[in-house]
């Protein structure tokens, strides 16, 4: 059977301590919802095109960590993807962190089932994008929180029309084109797991799970990091098939890298 995975199974271990049972209504989540600051949308520009030429020193410049951004970078350019339009977006408050919601597109503009979210934090005077892993500190994972709180992960992270789309090609014509789908799904291995947040969300408000996140966080960063020479090999790995399959071990190294912190997660409701 034909399929394509959501990039947020990778975490979904994570998401069982609540999920906003107590969601804000349409009408007062409208009336709180602030622009995105027009940094913020020059700053996703930047990211579209350093992916879309595949070029690592560009995404460096912006990129909240800004190490081994040749990764992610060489595996859009070998996936033929790039970023597509933002979906939706949210702002803090205090205007110094946003989440976005984007489309990505395959090489003839298609856009995939997955959507990816990025999180953007103010650095000082400058906005950064978190694209490879970073030690994200407590206080920015609990503004993510309280931003999401009472958002359907499905709805922001699956694109239902292009996932329709696949859904109608025949039977003898899929193998090939779900083989690439998949490839091109799997590519968040090669950039931070944003789509996390949009799991967790009123889970993230908790001060202790805060904590337990940075800590995660940290946990997926040294993942990233130790596995740099597999993931560049990956990252330029043409065929899907082949990506697809040397992308494996290293998701059960993630996997375990990442094991246990569910378990120390308090439910919102009791926190």
């Amino acid at each position: 059977m034909y399929k394509w995975m959501m990039p947020l199974a990778l975490t979904v271990l994570l998401a069982g301590c609540g999920t906003a049972d107590e969601a804000p209504t349409e009408q007062a989540a409208e009336e709180t919802k602030a622009p995105l600051p027009e940094e913020v949308e020059t700053l996703y520009t930047s990211y579209q095109q350093a992916l879309e030429s595949g070029d690592a020193e560009a995404l460096a410049d912006i990129d909240y960590a800004g190490e081994l951004t040749d990764i992610p970078a060489t595996g859009a350019e070998m996936r033929d993807l790039t970023p597509g339009d933002m979906y939706e977006s949210w702002v803090n408050e205090d205007g110094d962190v946003a989440f976005i919601v984007h489309e990505m597109e395959d090489a003839d503009g298609n856009e995939l089932p997955n959507r990816l979210s990025k999180v953007a934090i103010k650095d000082g005077e400058d906005w950064k994008l978190v694209v490879t892993p970073a030690l994200i500190p407590a206080d920015v994972i609990g503004e993510v929180g309280d931003m999401l709180t009472g958002i359907e992960a499905n709805e922001y992270g699956v694109n239902a029309e292009a996932n329709a789309r696949l859904a109608e090609v025949p039977e003898d014509e899929a193998g090939p084109i779900y083989d690439q789908v998949n490839a091109q799904t799997d590519y968040v291995a090669l950039e931070a797991d944003n789509n996390v947040f949009l799991l967790m969300a009123e889970t993230l408000t908790v001060p202790e799970n805060q904590d337990t996140m940075a800590d995660y966080f940290e946990a997926y960063r040294t993942w990233y990091t130790d596995n740099e020479a597999a993931l560049k090999k990956a990252a330029a790995t043409e065929d899907p098939v082949e990506y697809l399959e040397s992308l494996e071990p290293l998701k059960q190294k993630l996997e375990q890298a990442i094991d246990g912190y569910d378990e120390n997660l308090v439910d919102p409701s009791f926190g």
